[in-house]
């Protein structure tokens, strides 16, 4: 064919062989970037997940299908690029029933819509492109054999050619396609047998990731799994508790009539624990959809009938739904979404009139965003765009710990079955830029379902789910990641809050900052029974955080991760002081350049929490304190540490406080908390404390 175009050209110029060569050229390129996508499936094993229970299963290489008078289906779902040509066909086997039997081929089928290629043992065919509700179009044909027949369909040049046992009964101008579904339909009472199954098109060539090409996918195993569908696994941020869904069990709330429950394991000594229910309130007798786990993992996010909204532990377990205030009208049968690990960014899959290929006769999901702002308002839901959503379905979506990396299900682009798992990167501070997504390869994605892929902040392992081989239906996998495909990496700081006093737990909100910036980086919340926190922080800031609980002073610590490079795990509990007389706190986040008394901005936002602390304390007096090391004359000392305090004062009364109610005295290096005989014990003897002098 190469030699042929060469031929066709005219060898008399130079020009028109170098038209020769770009169009040869550019014809080899299309030819090397595209594949042959088959799919003949002989039912020698169940890669592709068709459905099997009691009454339709395979048997020695043949699927039995069996139907009531209700009717009944099998299905897959699979790529499918609605502009190219292709062809798909199945052999068909009528066993029982009667010559009123209805079956046959099905493409491009949606929840309602179907594309369809009917027969009966009658000897009539039709051919339906919409509903199923009315068949009235029947044709006659002698092509319909008393045994098996083989129905085969081409999508060609502009056309839909229609065969049985290889002899053409019909042709028809290119119809409207619903979905990514293609099976067998049986719409009364038969028995059948379904063999070679076809599919054939030119598409794109799948674009991997290459990096996850050496790993080996794990189940999870029967302490986690059932012999049902085991969905939506959520791991929390310490890689030590799974969250998931379990449908049609026994240990439902619900029983098995019960839809949906949620479940969890815990990591312990090495295993995963046996799933255990988390009952009430969590579950109901009704399906219950978990959307995400907050980072801190005392927070969960539902979807409701009607909207969305949060839970917080309590002391004796959860508290009552309290709403979000984000509208999503999703005409989608099911709720997937993810959680920044800063609990102010929620990406979720919808189908709404905002999808960039919305049509209501089918039902496919894009994916969204909605960010909640300084005041705690929710954005409406912005479409992430054309470079990740297509005409597909776009489902499971997972912001990484970086808060950069996304990973997600999608059909809608060549990949090794039915919904794949991708993974794209955030190329600025906006959502509309992403890399080119990525297929994770066939050692994760398999020809059945595979998808909900999450990763703890250690970013060590990936957790999914597939139909690929398990304990029953959908189960959770594992896998082991290397370096080179973990994220950037951040530092999960985890401990209790407690009462400085007492040592007992306080249940507290924990927000952090910039410093540099002043801007809030995220916020967690502790678990009041044990005061235990968790909070992730991307590299490359100097942080602030506090707790705070009503009837205390928020202690704010500081974390600088601008110099680390690597995954860290840090333990840091958090001290509530509460407001009594007497009671003495260290201002840890005030900084003045280096031998004066100018503050520093990054002092501002804890400047800024005594001032409020005060407002909101009205009747509360303090006595400032300045502390400096031992590095100068004690002269020069004293006067600096006086004029740190005249700063800080100054600093509250412009952000009004009234001066009488502070008082303020400097030491110089009088009274060190350590020996200044390192850097570190220089920083701590560098202080600005307040005491409670009057309540």
């Amino acid at each position: 064919m190469i030699n042929s175009l060469f031929l066709s050209q005219s060898p008399v110029n130079y020009p028109s062989m170098k038209f020769a060569f770009i169009v040869w050229f550019t014809f080899f390129c299309l030819i090397v970037s595209a594949q042959i996508t088959a799919i003949e499936e002989d039912f020698s094993s169940n890669k592709r997940a068709w459905f099997v229970d009691e009454e339709s299963k395979i048997q020695n290489g043949i699927y039995v299908l069996t139907a009531d008078e209700a009717g009944s289906q099998t299905t897959i779902n699979f790529y499918l690029n609605e502009k190219a040509d292709f062809e798909i066909a199945v052999d068909l086997t009528q066993k029982a029933g009667s010559d009123q039997s209805i079956f046959g081929l099905a493409w491009s089928s949606g929840l309602e819509l179907y594309n369809a290629f009917l027969i009966s043992a009658a000897g009539e065919y039709i051919i339906v492109n919409g509903s199923l509700d009315q068949l009235k179009a029947w044709k006659k044909t002698k092509a319909i054999a008393e045994g098996t027949n083989k129905l085969r369909i081409q999508r060609t040049t502009g056309k839909e050619i229609f065969f049985i046992n290889d002899i053409k009964v019909d042709e028809r101008k290119l119809a409207p396609l619903f979905g990514q579904w293609a099976g067998v339909l049986a719409l009364n009472q038969v028995k059948l047998e379904i063999d070679n199954f076809y599919f054939k098109q030119e598409q794109a060539s799948i674009k991997d990731d290459k990096n996850f090409s050496a790993f080996k996918k794990e189940n999870l195993g029967d302490r986690v799994n059932s012999n049902q569908d085991d969905l939506g696994p959520i791991i929390s941020t310490d890689g030590k508790t799974i969250y998931f869904a379990r449908q049609n069990v026994a240990g439902n709330v619900g029983g098995d009539e019960d839809g949906e429950d949620i479940w969890y394991s815990s990591f312990e000594k090495g295993l995963w624990g046996f799933a255990r229910n988390m009952g009430k309130p969590i579950n109901s007798p009704s399906p219950d959809n978990l959307v995400a786990v907050g980072s801190d993992n005392n927070t969960m996010l539902f979807k409701l009938a009607d909207g969305l909204a949060f839970r917080y532990r309590t002391n004796s377990g959860w508290s009552e739904l309290e709403r979000m205030d984000i509208t999503v009208e999703s005409e989608s049968s099911h709720f997937v979404g993810s959680l920044s690990t800063d609990s102010r960014t929620l990406v979720f899959s919808a189908m709404t009139k905002g999808n960039l290929f919305y049509d209501s006769r089918r039902e496919e999901n894009d994916l969204y965003v909605s960010i909640r702002d300084s005041i705690g308002k929710w954005s409406s839901p912005i479409n992430l765009g054309a470079a990740i959503n297509t005409i597909g379905e776009e489902s499971s979506p997972f912001l990484s710990p970086d808060g950069r990396t996304l990973y997600f299900a999608s059909n809608g682009r060549p990949g090794y079955g039915d919904l794949d798992i991708y993974v794209a990167h955030r190329q600025n501070e906006g959502w509309m830029e992403w890399s080119e997504p990525l297929n994770l390869g066939p050692t994760i994605n398999s020809p059945s379902f595979d998808a909900y892929y999450t990763i703890p902040a250690a970013g060590n392992f990936a957790y999914f789910v597939s139909y690929d081989g398990g304990y029953g239906k959908a189960d959770i996998f594992q896998v082991k990641l290397s370096e080179s495909v973990q994220h950037k990496p951040v530092v999960l700081v985890h401990g209790k809050v407690l009462n400085k006093k007492t040592n007992l737990p306080v249940g507290a909100s924990i927000a952090f900052e910039d410093l540099a910036t002043g801007q809030r980086a995220g916020e967690a919340r502790s678990d009041p029974k044990t005061g235990a926190y968790q909070i992730v922080l991307p590299f490359g800031a100097n942080y602030g955080f506090m707790a705070k609980s009503e009837g205390y002073f928020s202690v704010r610590e500081n974390l600088n991760t601008t110099k680390m490079d690597k995954f860290k795990e840090l333990d840091l509990d958090l001290l509530l002081v509460p407001i009594e007389v007497g009671e003495t706190v260290k201002l840890n986040n005030v900084f003045f350049d280096a031998g004066l008394s100018t503050l520093q901005r990054e002092s501002f936002g804890e400047l800024n929490n005594l001032a409020a602390f005060m407002k909101h304390n009205p009747t509360i007096y303090i006595e400032l304190a300045g502390h400096t090391d031992n590095k100068g004359t004690p002269e020069v000392l004293q006067k600096l540490s006086e004029d740190r305090i005249a700063a800080v004062k100054n600093f509250l009364e412009q952000r009004g406080v009234v001066g009488d109610r502070i008082t303020g005295f400097g030491y110089g290096a009088t009274r060190p908390v350590a020996p200044s005989d390192t850097e570190e014990n220089s920083l701590k003897n560098r202080r600005v404390e307040f005491k409670i002098v009057k309540k």
